[in-house]
């Protein structure tokens, strides 16, 4: 009897793992191939039909968090796509030229000296704009051509990075700012922020 039970438990695991929801089609050839537990394999596919109705019936009830983290992924991952299309720069990137000068961007911003938090939304795209100063200074510091600096500027600017996942409401947004803003909004001192800002 006890064989008969595991043989019977064992069709029955087999024929729900290779149709989850059955058809009738599904059905009568289980059944024919075993007949000893046609009717057990019937009584299967009516609870798991009849379970997959109330499902259909009673859809789970998403609360708006659910959804709103749901399409903060799937924006995320599709701007990330986006801007994985966009052309390669034409030269290095920012990236590559501190990598080649041996720096990291702590370095570079005491080398500078200027505020990491200024050098971290440069390297991440959220800078609009760069100053003729900041150019000259952090194009030496990178051992590149001014030229060469602005090309990567451009590249990194229009493939902005969004700093971890998108906002959980509405479509993703870069908070891309001015280099004036980044200066005065970055703890630097007054004397520091006129320095920068002085070739307006």
């Amino acid at each position: 009897m006890e064989d008969n039970q595991q043989g019977r438990d064992e069709v029955l695991i087999a024929f729900h793992e290779e149709c989850d929801i059955p058809t009738r089609a599904d059905v009568e050839r289980w059944t024919q191939a075993h007949r000893e537990f046609a009717q057990d394999i019937r009584e299967h596919a009516a609870i798991r039909l009849a379970m997959v109705a109330d499902l259909v019936e009673h859809p789970a009830q998403l609360d708006d968090n659910m959804v709103a983290r749901g399409r903060s992924r799937v924006q995320a991952a599709m701007f990330e796509a986006e801007a994985s299309d966009l052309a390669a720069p034409s030269g290095p990137t920012l990236t590559a030229m501190l990598k080649s000068a041996g720096l990291t961007l702590p370095d570079l911003a005491r080398r500078l000296p200027i505020k990491r938090v200024v050098v971290a939304d440069l390297f991440a795209g959220r800078m609009r704009d760069v100053r003729p100063r900041f150019s000259t200074a952090i194009s030496r510091e990178l051992g590149v051509s001014v030229a060469a600096f602005n090309v990567a500027h451009a590249h990194a600017a229009r493939i902005p990075a969004l700093g971890g996942r998108a906002k959980s409401v509405g479509q993703p947004v870069v908070n891309q700012r001015s280099f004036e803003e980044i200066i005065r909004s970055s703890g630097m001192s007054d004397e520091e922020i006129a320095y920068w800002l002085a070739d307006a």
